[in-house]
């Protein structure tokens, strides 16, 4: 399902207006914690402040990208998309970040409903399962990998 010319994202490096209110929905749906969103919503704040964070956009989903590597990222998703319009906005990241010359992409969830939204975007993604530093203790999780 490739969308093609995507325009360019807002990149932000602040979390606010439409941004802060995907990522504290989001956060509170996980977490269920007003005060835990906060400390996450400021946690997110300082991680942005350091070179190779950046948030990026896509209708009402926010992706937290980090350079891991030269080439190589791993991005984390907030949103508030049906699943149909959260798959066109992960081909669109996609899309994005070949663009702007990104090799090899990565992200992990421990949900293994993921799958099909991987599945879905028609993405050559590679699933492998793995364990994480999660919430202070090491947790299954599923690593999903996409290599231009």
């Amino acid at each position: 399902m490739p969308v093609t010319n995507p325009s360019p994202p807002p990149e932000k490096n602040e979390i606010s207006g439409k941004v802060l209110s995907i990522i504290r929905d989001t956060l509170m749906t996980e977490t269920k914690d007003p005060n835990q969103t906060q400390k996450l919503i400021g946690g997110l704040g300082l991680l942005l402040k350091k070179p190779g964070n950046k948030l990026v956009q896509f209708g009402n989903s926010v992706f937290l990208v980090s350079v891991k590597a030269p080439g190589e990222v791993e991005f984390h998703t907030f949103s508030k998309e049906s699943t149909n319009n959260l798959v066109q906005n992960y081909v669109k990241l996609a899309e994005y970040l070949k663009k702007i010359g990104v090799k090899k992409i990565k992200t992990y969830s421990d949900n293994p409903g993921f799958q099909r939204i991987a599945q879905s975007t028609g993405l050559p993604i590679k699933v492998n399962q793995t364990t994480r530093q999660q919430g202070g203790e090491m947790r299954p999780m599923y690593e999903y990998s996409l290599e231009f």
